[in-house]
């Protein structure tokens, strides 16, 4: 990712930044600071979409689980796409068309990648879990594993176990499904 202003943006001044062309690289804002992540390579598409499809299997009509899901957890300098993302019906409903609430996601799953770093990711993670996310996953493709951290631990799962999802209501999905592409 490359860093487009070193001073610190505000959220209003992030919303008057130039649109990018459809299918372009996009603008988020950390810590302040905007910057443009790349598009995505194809494991990470196909991994996103795994993990969509497992969680929408679980989800039913309880909510919406999507990808590249916009979220601002914080009233100023953050706003960031989760890789997959579950919203409940009532919140999804309750999403203003034309705006960008504060609001954080009760499931994000992040997929590393060169641009989506660990170090970064951390920093997701503890400003989402601070701001409302129950649960966040942090898929690690070259291990093949899962960290999942919920509000009480946080525990790594490989390709012989399977993870729990308190968040819809018990289901379950074994790793390996998620890497079987």
């Amino acid at each position: 990712m490359s860093t487009l202003a070193r001073s610190l943006v505000t959220w209003e001044e992030f919303l008057r930044l130039p649109e990018r062309p459809e299918g372009s690289q996009r603008y988020e804002l950390q810590d302040g600071e905007v910057v443009i992540a790349p598009l995505a390579r194809p494991l990470h598409i196909k991994l996103q979409k795994r993990i969509e499809r497992l969680l929408e299997a679980l989800a039913g009509e309880r909510g919406v689980v999507t990808i590249e899901f916009p979220y601002r957890p914080v009233v100023n300098l953050q706003y960031w796409f989760a890789d997959v993302a579950y919203v409940p019906k009532p919140d999804w409903d309750a999403l203003p068309p034309n705006d960008y609430p504060i609001y954080s996601p009760p499931l994000i799953v992040e997929v590393l990648s060169p641009s989506n770093t660990p170090a970064k990711v951390n920093r997701q993670r503890i400003v989402a879990m601070s701001a409302g996310t129950e649960e966040f996953w942090v898929v690690d493709p070259e291990k093949r594993t899962v960290l999942v951290t919920d509000l009480m631990t946080a525990r790594i799962y490989s390709s012989e176990d399977t993870i729990p999802l308190a968040i819809l209501s018990g289901g379950t999905i074994a790793v390996h499904d998620i890497f079987a592409l």
